[in-house]
């Protein structure tokens, strides 16, 4: 191989879960998506996926269909190495981006020596066995240029057990998930309560719905809007009235329904690496009921939201009654300033775009 022949080009490798269009999402998607759309560098970059439909417009993107290597190797290697196969020899990217996935680090570095990697966590890095010890994420460091997190939470995480050391902390970055502005008035609010997301215990949809029938019950003229897929066997879902399950919808639609509702209630259990929808509603003039688990003390501690520090039942009620019982409170928890916040497209997006231009001098 010519490893001579290094080019601009920066090659984003995606989770092979993960496509890359409006039928076909994740939150790491929705990251590569919006934080590219501003950079610097965005013709310069190439989206490699697992994407069955047409992609998100205005990407250079590369389908990695599933071969032989997924069979005998299993979807992520096979995955990874379909992305090391369609690697132009010739123009070698200067720039990898790997998302998620830190056993892909190690068969790129080794095949692509040449070419600078940066890892991205999107979730716990204790959930992968190539950092749940201090070895394993030293080998790491040093193979990757930069290792970079969607929030302090994942960060520090991350370090646990690992030395001060400013090596070690010079190549560790957090750049946030962003979102842009929004700047529409005289919007039409229905009185309703949305729920976004995956319908699962861990996100503490159980939760919500058991308060959500007990307000349809109390409140007669407020409604509920559920948005997400089904991955728990154990919740019993049924649609009522008042109680409206939307399933899966393309996230432009989502966004659009969102920006039309009173609240939303974000009530994860578990400790969120970041919290995506929470930072939406924020954006979308949404009064936002939110727990305060992993990454989501982040985004609460920028905004006028209600944190509920225990998640049941009742916690989530009595944070919907406060705010339907008051227009004000409704007002008052509705006006954030996404502007002032770190959490901008344009602040995130020249953050990586610095980082970019770092490695490429």
């Amino acid at each position: 191989m010519n490893y001579q022949n290094l080019s601009n080009q920066i090659a984003i490798l995606l989770p092979q879960k993960e496509g890359f269009s409006e039928k076909s999402f994740g939150s790491v998607s929705l990251f590569v998506r919006d934080i590219n759309e501003k950079s610097k560098f965005k013709k310069q970059i190439k989206v490699f996926a697992h994407c069955k439909n047409s992609s998100f417009n205005g990407f250079n993107v590369k389908n990695l269909n599933k071969s032989y290597n997924h069979l005998f190797f299993g979807k992520n290697i096979g995955h990874t190495k379909e992305f090391i196969k369609n690697i132009d020899q010739a123009n070698i990217p200067k720039i990898i981006e790997i998302h998620n996935r830190p056993n892909s680090v190690f068969r790129i570095s080794k095949s692509l020596p040449k070419s600078k990697i940066f890892l991205f966590y999107h979730n716990d890095p204790f959930s992968f066995k190539e950092s749940d010890n201090v070895q394993s994420k030293l080998k790491l460091i040093k193979k990757c240029h930069y290792i970079i997190f969607v929030s302090e939470y994942l960060k520090k995480r991350f370090l646990k057990g690992l030395p001060k050391t400013n090596k070690i902390y010079s190549k560790l970055h957090v750049i946030y998930n962003g979102i842009e502005p929004v700047f529409k008035k005289n919007i039409k609010k229905k009185r309703n309560i949305v729920f976004i997301g995956e319908l699962t215990e861990n996100k503490g949809f159980n939760f919500f719905l058991d308060a959500a029938q007990d307000i349809c019950n109390d409140f007669k003229d407020w409604k509920i809007d559920i948005f997400g897929k089904i991955k728990n066997d154990n919740i019993n879902i049924k649609g009522s009235e008042k109680i409206h399950f939307h399933g899966f919808l393309p996230h432009c639609e989502i966004m659009k329904e969102l920006e039309k509702s009173s609240i939303c209630v974000v009530p994860s259990v578990w400790n969120e690496p970041f919290g995506r929808v929470a930072l939406e509603s924020i954006s979308a003039k949404v009064a936002t009921i939110t727990s305060i688990n992993g990454g989501l003390k982040e985004i609460a501690d920028h905004f006028k939201v209600i944190k509920l520090r225990n998640i049941d039942k009742k916690t989530i009620y009595n944070a919907i009654k406060k705010l339907i019982m008051s227009k004000n409170e409704i007002k008052y928890y509705s006006n954030n300033k996404i502007s002032s916040s770190p959490f901008t497209l344009k602040k995130i997006s020249n953050k990586l775009d610095s980082l970019r231009k770092n490695s490429s001098e």
